[in-house]
C-alpha cells in the first residue's frame, strides 16, 4: 500500500527475521509494484514483451527484533527506487 513517501509491506516474521540478521553477504528486501490492471504493467505479443513499474528497496540489517506473531509492516521509502521499470523485449 502506498502511504504518502512510504509504500507499507506486510513480511511474515520468519522473512524479517532473516533480512534483518548480520550476515556475510547483505540482504535487502526488494518490493515491485504491479498495478490492479495488469494490461498496463504487462503487454505481450508475437513481437515484444514489456514489463512496467517501479521496485523498491530496503535494508532491514540490525532492526529491531518483534513482538507480532505472523507479520510485520515494513516502511519502505519511495525515495528507493530500485530501478523505475520499461523492460522491452524484441
Amino acid at each position: 500500500m502506498i502511504d504518502g513517501d512510504y509504500i507499507r509491506y506486510p513480511l511474515k516474521v520468519k522473512n524479517y527475521n532473516d533480512l534483518r540478521r548480520n550476515a556475510l553477504v547483505p540482504r535487502i528486501l526488494v518490493v515491485v509494484l504491479v498495478p490492479e490492471n495488469l494490461e498496463e504493467w504487462l503487454q505481450q505479443s508475437e513481437a515484444e514483451l514489456c514489463l512496467r513499474n517501479c521496485a523498491y528497496w530496503m535494508s532491514l540489517r540490525g532492526q529491531p527484533e518483534t513482538q507480532n506473531i505472523a507479520n510485520v509492516t515494513v516502511s519502505l521509502p519511495r525515495s528507493n527506487q530500485l530501478l523505475r521499470m520499461e523492460i522491452c523485449l524484441r
